[in-house]
């Protein structure tokens, strides 16, 4: 009986310790399950406001590649400013948008973020556009806190800004290629 005893007793406590193991491995395979899969997704979450950003410039440059609406507009009647007529730039709509203060253009391309349009040609030189009388000139779609340095270059450096994205586009313009480069930024 003595020893019916003494092994029911050593069972017992062998179950136990058993038990106990198993407990603390399967918390510590739990725990280490969750920390791994944190990391993961951690590691390949987007930065959504940047993908915003970026896809607001997308948009912006959509808009100036179009003749916009109305097809023949002009700062009053204008819905959203484009800039091609037909499948060229037009000058004149061109030397329009730039003309348009930033606090009425801003809304057109329904964007939060600031941003600048240039046009440049092939050896990186801003374009400048001419109103019809000759008289005054103007190289910037946008924003007026980005200096030009008399539309000889663009200085980004007096902005603040968190992110920013930067979309270059190939265009036909007086019979030549060039490149529009729209900027966009979040501060």
């Amino acid at each position: 009986m003595r020893r019916k005893s003494l092994l029911a007793r050593r069972t017992r406590k062998k179950g136990q310790v058993w038990i106990t193991d198993y407990t603390m491995s399967l918390l510590l395979f739990i725990l280490a399950t969750v920390i791994a899969i944190k990391i993961l997704i951690n590691a390949f979450g987007t930065n959504t406001a940047f993908t915003e950003l970026k896809a607001d410039t997308a948009k912006i440059s959509e808009m100036l590649l179009s003749e916009g609406v109305p097809a023949n507009w002009d700062a009053d009647s204008v819905l959203r400013p484009g800039i091609l007529e037909g499948s060229r730039v037009s000058s004149e709509k061109a030397y329009a948008a730039m003309n348009m203060s930033y606090e009425d253009i801003r809304p057109k391309f329904q964007t939060r973020y600031d941003f600048i349009a240039v046009f440049k040609d092939k050896d990186d030189v801003i374009i400048n556009f001419t109103d019809s009388t000759g008289t005054d000139t103007k190289c910037v779609i946008g924003s007026p806190d980005v200096g030009t340095a008399g539309c000889s270059q663009t200085d980004l450096s007096s902005i603040d800004y968190d992110n920013m994205v930067k979309l270059t586009r190939i265009i036909i313009y007086d019979a030549s290629i060039v490149k529009m480069e729209v900027y966009a930024w979040a501060k």
